[in-house]
C-alpha cells in the first residue's frame, strides 16, 4: 500500500515538473496576439501580412502589453504620443511607419527635428525594398526574400539624411534610384522602431507576395532573438505555473510525511 501511493507520487510529481518546465519555456512572443493600426489602413490581415499569425487586428494609438506591433499610418495621430510610444517600445514593442510619416514619428518619440527628405518612387505600395542594404544584417540573413524589380517600387520620403544623422539607426533597404526607405532603430532589449517610407496602406492590387512576407517579418520579429546584443527574457512563471509548482511542493511534503511515520 505505502509503495503504491510513493510510486503515485513520484508519477505525479514527474508530470507536473514537465507541464511546469513547458510553461516556463513557452516564449512571450506567443501571448502577443495583438495588432494594433494606429490611423486607419485599407490594407488589412492576410492582404496585407499573408498566412503570419493568426492576429487580432484593432484600432488605436495606445499600444498596451498585448500588443505585438502597431502599425502607424499616414492617417495616425502622431503629436503627444512620443512619450508613450517609447515607453513601450523599451517594452519589447514594435512600430512600422508608413509613407511619409517616418521623420514624423522618429521626431515625436526621440524629440529630433529630422527634416522630411525628397521624394522617391512608383507607389505601387510594395513594402518590400528594391535594393537591401546591409546584407548581412541578422534581419536579411533570416528574411531572404526576393528584392521588389524595377518599375515596382513604393513610394515616400528618403530616410537618407534621418539615418547620416543618427547612429543608432541602420539602412536596411533602398530604392534603385539611392533613397533610403527602410530602416530600423533598436530600443530597449528587444523594442524595434522599424522606419519604412512604403505607402503599404493603399489597397491596390500592385502588392506583392514578397511584400506581404516582408510585412510579416517586420511583425513577427522573430530574427531579433538571433542578434548577439539582444538580451533574453528571464522566463518566469504565469498563474497557472505558480500552481503548478504550489502543487509539486505540496506532494514533495506529503512523501517526507509519509517515510517519517
Amino acid at each position: 500500500m505505502y509503495l503504491l501511493s510513493r510510486t503515485l507520487v513520484m508519477r505525479l510529481s514527474t508530470a507536473l515538473a514537465a507541464a511546469m518546465l513547458m510553461l516556463m519555456s513557452a516564449p512571450a512572443s506567443a501571448q502577443l496576439t495583438e495588432i494594433m493600426y494606429c490611423g486607419s489602413s485599407s490594407r488589412t490581415g492576410t492582404n496585407l501580412y499573408g498566412a503570419a499569425g493568426p492576429y487580432t487586428e484593432v484600432n488605436g494609438c495606445a499600444p498596451t502589453a498585448s500588443t505585438r506591433a502597431m502599425l502607424v499610418s499616414r492617417y495616425a495621430t502622431i503629436a503627444g504620443n512620443g512619450a508613450a510610444w517609447l515607453a513601450y517600445l523599451n517594452g519589447g514593442g514594435k512600430i512600422i511607419t508608413e509613407f511619409t510619416n517616418s521623420h514624423t514619428v522618429y521626431n515625436e518619440i526621440y524629440g529630433t527635428t529630422h527634416p522630411q527628405g525628397a521624394w522617391y518612387g512608383d507607389c505601387y505600395d510594395n513594402a518590400m525594398p528594391q535594393v537591401k542594404l546591409n546584407p548581412t544584417h541578422p534581419f536579411w540573413v533570416a528574411n531572404n526574400i526576393a528584392e521588389t524589380p524595377s518599375g515596382q517600387a513604393s513610394c515616400g520620403y528618403s530616410l537618407n539624411a534621418l539615418v547620416a544623422g543618427e547612429s543608432a539607426v541602420t539602412a536596411l533597404g533602398g530604392a534603385l534610384g539611392g533613397e533610403v526607405m527602410f530602416a530600423i532603430r533598436p530600443q530597449g532589449a528587444a523594442g524595434m522602431l522599424y522606419l519604412l517610407e512604403a505607402d503599404w496602406q493603399d489597397n491596390e492590387s500592385y502588392y506583392s507576395d514578397d511584400s506581404r512576407t516582408f510585412m510579416a517579418a517586420l511583425i513577427g520579429s522573430q530574427w531579433i532573438n538571433a542578434g548577439p546584443a539582444v538580451a533574453k527574457p528571464i522566463p518566469t512563471l504565469s498563474q497557472w505555473g505558480t500552481m503548478l509548482l504550489a502543487g509539486m511542493l505540496g506532494l514533495f511534503a506529503l512523501m517526507r510525511l509519509r517515510r517519517q511515520m
